[in-house]
């Protein structure tokens, strides 16, 4: 097992372990907490409506206007738009409204909550903005990109970043130690179980082998593409560097720590995993 792949990290709120991949937030111990939130959808297509230069930041996973100042960032520095699509706000039509524009932070905020630049945020010059939000308009939901939601913590509008919680809102990996999960080579490995892969939707580490795929917290089933085959040791006493009390949840597939109650499951809105059926599980981490 000499191919490994680190960062897998454990979520105190639904006892999984997924892969990382936070949005930063300044207001919530440097998560954003998105429980509550709306799926929102902003077009990027060239000829959309709405006023153009909104774009993604990397770093904070925050939608910010670049047509002034890039605007300082949640995460340290300035905001990093270098992988952003262009988009486009509308300030008329259908949608949640007012969304507006912070002059200090650049960013796009629902009320005058704490905002990076300090204080709250200043929205004078401001314009009134629509949104998209939960599909409708039908119209404008067809070309635009969704998966924008509101923290209720900072106010500020930001991109998911595919770390939705079953237990609500994203993953809060605080107190977790750094787990590192093999790769399943072309031989058997001794005491491993293999397929076990990623989801690239909640990037949680779920079973692939059987009848179904598992319950995502992202909605629908979990999804496998671009995933490597992992496999994990099995009913195994742990070794030094290793952790035991790890099982397999049959509802939603994942991998889950069973020594501090049973989690949130994705199944429910308030259950949590099973261990009906599972191997004992070791995890080794660095």
């Amino acid at each position: 097992m000499s191919q490994k792949q680190e960062n897998w990290k454990w979520c105190s709120k639904c006892a999984c372990i997924f892969f990382a991949g936070n949005a930063v937030c300044r207001a919530n111990n440097g998560v954003h907490d998105l429980s509550g939130s709306a799926m929102y959808t902003i077009s990027f297509q060239p000829d959309a409506p709405g006023q153009e230069k909104w774009k993604w930041c990397k770093k904070c996973q925050v939608l910010s206007y670049t047509g002034n100042t890039v605007g300082g960032c949640q995460a340290g520095g300035q905001h990093d738009v270098s992988n952003s699509g262009n988009y486009h706000l509308p300030s008329t039509g259908g949608g949640q409204k007012p969304w507006r524009w912070c002059r200090k932070c650049q960013g796009l905020a629902w009320q005058a909550a704490a905002c990076t630049a300090g204080g709250n945020h200043d929205f004078a010059g401001s314009g009134e903005y629509h949104i998209c939000m939960d599909g409708d308009p039908r119209a404008q939901a067809a070309i635009g990109q969704d998966e924008w939601r509101w923290c209720k913590n900072c106010q500020l509008l930001c991109f998911d970043g595919k770390t939705s919680c079953a237990g609500g809102g994203t993953h809060i990996n605080a107190g977790s130690g750094n787990y590192v999960v093999s790769f399943a080579q072309q031989r058997p490995v001794p005491n491993a179980q293999s397929g076990w892969k990623w989801c690239n939707k909640c990037y949680g580490l779920a079973f692939s082998e059987n009848a179904t795929d598992g319950v995502c917290p992202r909605g629908g089933t979990h999804n496998f593409g671009g995933s490597g085959n992992y496999a994990v040791l099995m009913n195994v006493p742990p070794a030094g560097g290793q952790q035991d009390k790890w099982s397999w949840c049959r509802h939603c597939q994942q991998m889950w720590y069973t020594g501090n109650g049973a989690g949130r499951c994705a199944r429910s809105a308030s259950g949590g995993h099973t261990q009906d059926g599972s191997g004992a599980y070791v995890l080794a981490f660095v």
